[in-house]
């Protein structure tokens, strides 16, 4: 949900340029201009997340995407994202969790599902993860990513 407060609008897009230029910690440092403006900004605690991951500070991360979660507990990208980064640090369980958190949500959240079937698959639960992938590709059929991870199974499984 956007804010009321102008300034911190401001320094959120401010953020986002500089994470789209690969400037994770000058996108920081605006995100936390932000949030000191408007501390409930769900959207500043996504971001802010995301440059943290993107920093490798995984731990720091989930805790932004905690803030966000506390702030609104069914909107599903901080849960997407905190999913990632559980992922992404191989803890796989936890991250199958926040996807089964933002599919609640949003049943039709390919990103979601994509993510999920990649974690099932590294548990070894490749039947689960392809009904994800099927899944995936039934809302949008030209997902690159669920159509690159099918295969990568589907080559596994030598089918």
């Amino acid at each position: 949900m956007p804010s009321e407060n102008k300034k911190a609008g401001q320094l959120n897009n401010e953020g986002i340029l500089f994470y789209n230029n690969g400037q994770f910690e000058e996108a920081l440092n605006r995100y936390n201009e932000a949030l000191e403006e408007d501390p409930k900004f769900l959207e500043v605690w996504n971001n802010k997340g995301n440059a943290l991951r993107a920093l490798g500070m995984h731990e720091e991360a989930l805790e932004a995407f905690d803030e966000g979660i506390s702030i609104d507990p069914e909107n599903p990208n901080p849960w997407v994202n905190k999913g990632t980064v559980y992922y992404e640090i191989q803890r796989f369980a936890e991250s199958i969790e926040c996807f089964d958190h933002a599919l609640e949500n949003d049943p039709q959240n390919t990103i979601a599902l994509t993510n999920k079937g990649a974690a099932l698959g590294n548990l070894g639960k490749h039947e689960e993860a392809l009904k994800c992938f099927e899944e995936a590709l039934s809302i949008d059929p030209d997902d690159i990513n669920a159509q690159t991870n099918k295969k990568i199974l589907m080559d596994f499984l030598n089918r």
